[in-house]
């Protein structure tokens, strides 16, 4: 008889399941808006948006393991965790936490006969999705970057994010502070009209030549016309990207726009599904895919948005913003395995201009660490972030 042994291949139970699912609304304030919006939303964020705002999703399992993620929640974080706490919980209890697929078809579809398939919804499910992830590579061990295929590359380049309506003079130092700081990409938020917009961008090429690769991001202030007129004053000043030009509403807009430049239109943070990313695809209206993985529905539905993309030839990078650390580690993760797209290789949002609490202060060792302006790709099991519950705490409502 032959008996086959295998060596130091670890045992799952295979009954392991979903136990609980707790949230923390996480609310870091700062007594001011932290916003690069411009219109309307200025005054609008001047009431509502005092800081920096984040919903974790923990979930354990009957073993004691336990996964964190974190949903994306500019505003009102408590509507968010109220979805996964009434509606996502009762549907987790009891199930295979490695059933990332079945599980996200399941929270997804729950609602969609009834019009949420976006939003807040999909936010919600966002963070789940990621906690998720992070359980199975502490379950298998691997971090999850391995799960998702493999290693493209163990650190990334990053970009300071971003250099936010100063006046031209003051943009030009602010960008030698960067470049003294090890960061040769640049992104640089306009819409305050052509005018000022150009006056910046000039003065940066001016000042310091091709020293600094600038991207631009409009945060959606602009109409078709306006934005098709700054586009071609950014192509003179060999502007990487064009980033929101228009409102992601404004899908017909978006299109005139991309088809009138030459400079790449990237956006848009703004989406949610794949169902969205398929029509902006489709249609052209962007250059470079620049999904949210806390807001499209986590890793699970960002890996059909980049089959998509990988399909239409779209390069892509991420979003993060003024994320937490949960997402700033799920896009990391994702980076890793992520290949590159002809001579485009996906970049690592790194938002300088204030350290966020729920990013830098509730973690038992740092998300982002440094090699110049290259960030390693985190190598723990899981999402590769330790959440520090207690630290957690002292941010939650």
């Amino acid at each position: 008889m032959l008996v086959i042994i295998f060596i130091g291949m670890p045992l799952l139970s295979t009954t392991m399941q979903i136990k609980d699912v707790v949230t923390y609304v996480g609310r870091a304030f700062v007594g001011k808006p932290v916003t690069g919006f411009r219109g309307p939303y200025e005054e609008i964020a001047s009431r509502i948006s005092q800081g920096f705002t984040a919903v974790y999703v923990k979930i354990i399992t009957d073993d004691g393991l336990t996964g964190w993620g974190e949903a994306i929640a500019r505003e009102a974080p408590s509507a968010t965790a109220s979805i996964i706490n009434e509606l996502f919980k009762p549907m987790l209890i009891g199930k295979d936490p490695l059933d990332t697929e079945v599980l996200w078809e399941e929270l997804f579809t729950a609602m969609r006969i009834r019009g949420h398939h976006a939003g807040y919804y999909v936010e919600a499910l966002s963070g789940v999705d990621l906690a998720l992830w992070d359980l199975k590579g502490k379950i298998l061990g691997k971090p999850v970057h391995k799960l998702l295929g493999g290693t493209f590359r163990s650190e990334v380049r990053a970009y300071a994010s971003s250099v936010v309506f100063m006046s031209p003079e003051d943009t030009v130092k602010e960008v030698e502070k960067l470049l003294e700081q090890g960061f040769r990409y640049i992104k640089v938020k306009i819409g305050r009209g052509y005018d000022i917009d150009k006056s910046v961008i000039k003065a940066i090429r001016d000042s310091l030549g091709n020293e600094v690769e600038i991207m631009v991001d409009a945060n959606t202030a602009y109409n078709v016309a306006t934005a098709i007129k700054v586009g071609r004053m950014l192509e003179k000043y060999d502007v990487v990207w064009f980033e929101e030009p228009v409102p992601p509403d404004n899908l017909e807009g978006y299109t005139r726009v991309a088809k009138a430049l030459d400079i790449p239109i990237a956006g848009a943070e703004t989406l949610f599904t794949k169902y969205q990313w398929l029509e902006f695809m489709s249609r052209e209206a962007i250059d470079i895919a620049m999904p949210d993985i806390a807001r499209v529905g986590g890793i699970t539905e960002l890996l059909r948005i980049r089959a998509l993309a990988d399909s239409f030839g779209i390069p892509m990078t991420f979003h993060v913003g003024l994320s937490g650390a949960g997402c700033r580690a799920a896009t990391l993760q994702f980076i890793a395995a992520t290949p590159t797209n002809t001579l485009f290789t996906p970049a690592y949002e790194y938002y300088y201009v204030e350290k966020n609490p729920l990013a830098y202060e509730i973690t038992k060792e740092p998300v982002e660490n440094f090699r110049g302006d290259y960030v390693t790709i985190p190598g723990k099991p899981g999402l590769g972030v330790e959440i520090d519950e207690e630290k957690l705490r002292k941010y939650t409502t």
